[in-house]
């Protein structure tokens, strides 16, 4: 069976990232994924909060996978240069943040184009790619990796369209985060996602939804095919990780019962 992490997303509202990991912990899980987002990890945290995540981790022998920052806040991808300075800074803080509590890998999105009027050419690429250099470089200097995540809207929303970027910029760095709920949203068959990115996926995130619609639901309440995922993991010999990320009214109990669901299908 698979080891199957959580990510905090779920509960920034109602928990601080140590108290997080207490919580999941009790669950069960012991990798954690967590969102840098304010009041629940601030990226800007100093060493208090670093050290009560470790504590949190020591308790229960666990360990922090990546760090993430909510797309909706950042661009790397903007044409405004001050956003992407922004952007660029907030991202060293998480990377800064997440060495300190153990991470392999900064989360990162693609960088966000106007969904009414995108530009008519590649300009936004020229500038994530640009931004993802100085990214690649500062994690080299940290010891750390990067992950691109498939995130509708974003420049590289689909497995295509990472797997073309990828091969052509190189990064040796650079690792894909492919979300099995994101990749339905925009229409993209999951298995057929991570058939076609294959080695270049380090880390699978897992939720529900209802056919087309865009939601991180409990697994088995909606239309999102598990079990052809598990045996496309298995003919690819996935050795990576697998992170559960529910958003809902009720996060811890959803997340309980998710990882009880992909038990039953044999993960």
């Amino acid at each position: 069976m698979r080891t199957i992490g959580a990510h905090t997303f779920g509960v920034v509202w109602t928990h601080d990232a140590a108290s997080s990991i207490d919580a999941f912990a009790a669950l069960g899980f012991r990798d954690f994924q967590l969102m840098a987002m304010a009041p629940h990890l601030d990226p800007w945290s100093g060493q208090q909060v670093v050290e009560a995540i470790r504590r949190a981790l020591d308790a229960c022998e666990g360990r922090v996978i990546a760090v993430d920052l909510p797309s909706s806040d950042i661009n790397i991808a903007s044409s405004t240069p001050a956003a992407v300075n922004f952007a660029m800074h907030t991202y060293e803080h998480a990377m800064s943040l997440a060495r300190a509590v153990g991470a392999q890998w900064l989360t990162i999105n693609s960088g966000r184009r106007h969904m009414l009027l995108p530009p008519p050419d590649d300009r936004l690429l020229h500038v994530f790619r640009d931004a993802l250099a100085r990214l690649s470089a500062r994690a080299d200097e940290c010891g750390m990796r990067i992950l691109i995540e498939n995130i509708p809207g974003c420049l590289l929303e689909t497995a295509a369209a990472l797997e073309g970027f990828l091969d052509e910029q190189g990064f040796a760095n650079v690792d894909v985060l492919y979300d099995v709920a994101n990749a339905a949203a925009v229409g993209e068959d999951p298995a057929a996602g991570l058939a076609l990115l294959d080695e270049r996926v380090a880390v699978v995130h897992l939720s529900d939804a209802p056919e087309g619609t865009w939601r991180h639901a409990p697994i088995g309440t909606g239309d999102i095919d598990f079990d052809a995922i598990r045996v496309q993991l298995d003919a690819m010999h996935f050795q990576g990780e697998v992170v559960l990320e529910v958003i809902s009214r009720m996060p811890l109990e959803d997340l309980k019962n998710s990882l009880a669901q992909l038990r039953q299908r044999l993960w």
